[in-house]
């Protein structure tokens, strides 16, 4: 049995190349980890505090809270707490119903010229609330339409607007206004939940 000797030599680099780093793929990652870093550092303790919707006026919700809350207890005087949930009403309920509807709107809709005839001083605050009275309006007409079917005697459920900037019930716009986290602090200006705070029919 003869023993064969392999006497090749290696000389350096005919082997397989050893795993290199790329400098511009390491700076890359390192950019881009300090970068969402640094967003996440200026969210958290840095960037603004303040809403689309907030007013730079303090002294507005001030005067505003006083208005709403008187038409709070306006509103509170129309509770109905009896009947609850009536599937089929007939003409005389629907017509009662139609009433009340008409009477909390004109309570919403004096609230709200109200809130418009509070001054604010800066352009900004005036475009803000120009946009909050325009949605505002779309929710008492929407109201009113409601009112208007039932005294017509067509039994149906209320609805709201749709609109794009709310990206859905029309609703929303006014309560991001309306709201104390991003908005104004001034929940009580917010339309009720129910048309007249009472059971639906």
């Amino acid at each position: 049995m003869t023993a064969t000797i392999d006497d090749t030599v290696t000389e350096p680099g005919d082997g397989p190349a050893p795993g290199r780093r790329r400098p511009w793929l390491v700076a890359f990652l390192a950019v881009g980890t300090v970068l969402i870093l640094s967003v996440w550092v200026y969210a958290f303790t840095l960037a603004p505090d303040k809403g689309v919707y907030r007013l730079d006026d303090p002294d507005w919700a001030a005067s505003a809270r006083a208005i709403c809350a008187d038409a709070r207890l306006q509103l509170d005087g129309l509770t109905d707490t009896g009947g609850g949930v009536i599937e089929t009403p007939t003409p005389e309920q629907m017509q009662q119903r139609a009433a009340l509807v008409e009477q909390a709107t004109d309570i919403i809709e004096e609230m709200v010229n109200d809130l418009m005839a509070i001054p604010v001083t800066t352009d900004r605050d005036h475009e803000i609330l120009t946009v909050f009275e325009k949605y505002y309006r779309i929710v008492i007409s929407d109201r009113r339409h409601y009112a208007a079917e039932l005294r017509a005697g067509n039994n149906v459920r209320y609805s709201e607007s749709v609109v794009e900037d709310a990206g859905g019930p029309v609703t929303n716009v006014v309560t991001d206004f309306t709201a104390g986290v991003k908005g104004n602090d001034v929940p009580a200006c917010s339309p009720p939940n129910d048309l007249v705070n009472i059971k639906p029919m």
